[in-house]
């Protein structure tokens, strides 16, 4: 069970501790390459564990032709959701929005911005962080081999990193915000407009409300 009562203070000061003595221990350890069973086995499989009622096994496959993605990367994603309590399609819609799904990695800004999630480093690094120590799972350090390479464990980092930030910032709208800005590019957002509701922002909302009436939409079309 994923905590939600952590205070945002002791989030912020603890995780920041945290990833410098994380960095300091890693050299020295087993390559992540070498256990890539701990890339994201601790996800479960709600399709086979739970009755969904917010999603559909046909707006999945409608959403994997749309957008020419496997069907089971997009089912891996729901668990991503379930699995850190996030929104029907949040994660997908996010995904949507930084990549259209596409496993792209290239230089944004100066660094390189990685896979579907579209993730840096430094950000994926403070995502394995709050996923290892306040989510209690066991996964691999970020690497930019593995971060380039892997999908479904660039998924999981973003899956993580927005549980976070919804923790932290308690508003879906600074979430986001923040995952496309940065922590000091929200701010300097909010400086310039006196909220957090950014056109990135409320693209994600749109597309997530829009992916769970895929199928819904498609019946009438069909009439």
């Amino acid at each position: 069970m994923i905590p939600k009562n952590k205070s945002n203070r002791y989030l912020v000061m603890a995780l920041g501790l945290i990833i410098v003595a994380t960095q300091i221990v890693f050299f020295g350890t087993a390559s992540p390459i070498e256990n890539n069973e701990k890339r994201y086995h601790t996800v479960q499989n709600y399709w086979e564990t739970a009755a969904y009622t917010k999603y559909s096994k046909e707006n999945i496959d409608i959403l994997a032709k749309k957008y020419s993605v496997e069907p089971a990367y997009l089912n891996y994603l729901v668990e991503v959701e379930r699995e850190f309590d996030l929104e029907p399609y949040e994660l997908m819609a996010l995904i949507a929005q930084e990549s259209e799904f596409r496993s792209i990695t290239h230089m944004d800004g100066g660094s390189l911005s990685y896979n579907t999630t579209q993730l840096k480093l430094p950000t994926a690094e403070t995502s394995y962080v709050a996923i290892t120590e306040y989510y209690n799972m066991n996964i691999a350090y970020p690497t930019h081999d593995l971060l380039a390479e892997d999908e479904y464990y660039a998924a999981l980092l973003a899956g993580g990193y927005l549980r976070y930030l919804h923790d932290v910032y308690k508003d879906k709208y600074e979430s986001y915000t923040a995952y496309r800005l940065g922590i000091n590019g929200r701010m300097d957002f909010f400086n310039r407009n006196g909220h957090f509701r950014s056109p990135y922002a409320l693209k994600i909302e749109e597309l997530a409300s829009a992916f769970s009436q895929e199928a819904t939409r498609s019946e009438k079309s069909a009439l």
